[in-house]
């Protein structure tokens, strides 16, 4: 009988390995010998810095079936982000391209052998914290995602997104794991992904938004494969305009979804079977990050009431055990996001809307803006290109608006936004702040505006 492929991983654009469900289970027996050897025990933290690959797969599920604790790093983190990650996780070993560095044999506490990975969150808008998650919390998630998106072990997968990623790591690693399907990864997004897409025949593709930007302005008459059924993203708001754009152009809808390391990934996403009009009402003219995922609960604020934004509070099984160095390491009910969104109810179901970052909002004397909504008001009027609306520090105000740009472009879509919101000031750069996992740095491209960093365009006949 022939033996199920798990993995084709496709480095450069061209496939460079198979791996079958019986060999990757070979090899994480081998992975966790290695391990043993090396005089890695339960509980002890491994910084993972793998490029993608079955390697790194290997060795997380080695890690996690020696019940070691893995701290992901991706490769393009900098070197003082990763000095910060090694020294406040109290790391024994780091598992690079290069082998396994043994650091130290620090002694593990009992209470830390529940947890199986700690993963650092973006540090976006402030100091990155270590979220501890279990097998369990990973477990519950996939399971969700595999009634959710109905995966069995005739789907195939496909990702070009970093295993270091709770995204990747839970979505594409462990749920392609636990329901035997097919992964087609790779190591970054390849100029021909869509021809081998239509190649290997792949039902979902997961990306975020700047990545299926990418893609689609590079291959905007690309004839979708009638094998996908739709694409994911998350990690990132999904623009209206790019949807509508993708929706126009190929014929496949998007199926955003919404989640956070706290609670192990998604949370919530687009239903997948919706007929096209209620598809259309609850994706346009703003995309819904959808409803919640079997087994979670998702209120808004206090009150929570249709139509009034507040903060967004999850509780689920897949919830974290708390931060690093900073809490008691046991699960928690309640997951505070930090994120602010609402609800619409339709045909019986709540459908979540994400408005942005809490600490993102511009709150200019009394007046709270969204720039994430702003961002979307201007490219309705006519604005261009790559941009960012940005706080900045103003004497009067508290803060005022800003605007980042990539181009010179015409920016009178500005007169169209009320004065009290219209930024103020605008700066050129050669390209926006991201992290590696796609989300905008809003505070790091503030904080070098501010600086005099970056070239100011000169629009006082517009403010």
């Amino acid at each position: 009988m022939k033996e199920e492929i798990w993995i084709k991983f496709y480095e450069g654009g061209a496939l460079k390995e198979e791996l079958t469900f019986v060999q990757a289970e070979e090899k994480i027996k081998d992975k966790v010998a290695e391990l043993l050897k090396l005089g890695i025990e339960k509980g002890d933290r491994i910084v993972v810095k793998l490029p993608n690959s079955p390697l790194c797969i290997v060795t997380y599920l080695g890690i996690y079936r020696l019940g070691a604790i893995a701290v992901p790093v991706g490769q393009l983190e900098d070197q003082t982000r990763l000095d910060f990650i090694i020294n406040d996780s109290g790391v024994k070993a780091v598992i690079d391209s290069s082998g396994i560095k043994i650091l130290s044999f620090r002694s593990c506490n009992d209470e830390v052998k529940s947890i199986c990975t700690i993963i650092y969150t973006s540090g976006t808008t402030g100091t990155p914290k270590g979220v501890c998650l279990s097998w369990n919390n990973w477990v519950s998630n996939a399971q969700s995602l595999i009634k959710h998106h109905n995966i069995d072990k005739t789907t195939v997968f496909a990702s070009p997104l970093f295993l270091s990623h709770c995204n990747a790591h839970g979505l594409a690693m462990i749920t392609t794991y636990i329901s035997k399907c097919r992964l087609i990864l790779f190591d970054k997004a390849p100029k021909n992904i869509l021809e081998i897409i239509s190649k290997e025949k792949v039902n979902i593709l997961s990306v975020v938004p700047s990545i299926l930007y990418d893609i689609f302005n590079s291959n905007k008459d690309w004839k979708v494969s009638k094998e996908l059924k739709y694409i994911i993203t998350a990690a990132a708001p999904l623009s209206p305009y790019l949807l509508k754009n993708v929706m126009e152009a190929w014929h496949v809808r998007i199926i955003q979804g919404y989640g956070l390391s706290e609670s192990t990934n998604f949370s919530c996403t687009m239903p997948i079977n919706l007929g096209d009009d209620i598809y259309r009402l609850v994706m346009f003219p703003w995309p819904s990050i959808g409803v919640s995922l079997n087994g979670v609960e998702i209120k808004i604020g206090n009150k929570d009431e249709e139509g009034v934004s507040d903060e967004l509070f999850i509780s689920a099984e897949s919830n974290f055990s708390g931060y690093w160095n900073r809490d008691k390491i046991e699960p928690k009910l309640t997951v505070h996001t930090g994120d602010l969104g609402y609800y619409k109810i339709i045909e019986g179901k709540r459908f979540f809307y994400f408005k942005g970052r809490i600490k993102e909002i511009i709150n200019r004397g009394g007046d709270k803006i969204s720039p994430f909504e702003l961002e979307s008001e201007l490219r309705k009027s006519g604005l261009e290109g790559e941009f960012a609306v940005i706080s900045l520090p103003n004497e009067k105000y508290g803060e005022e608006v800003g605007l980042v740009i990539c181009k010179l472009s015409d920016l009178s879509a500005l007169e169209k936004i009320p004065k009290y919101r219209r930024p103020k000031q605008v700066f050129l750069l050669k390209t926006l702040f991201y992290t590696p996992n796609g989300k905008l740095q809003r505070r790091k491209i503030s904080e070098f505006c501010s600086d005099g960093k970056a070239e100011e365009v000169i629009i006082h006949p517009l403010t």
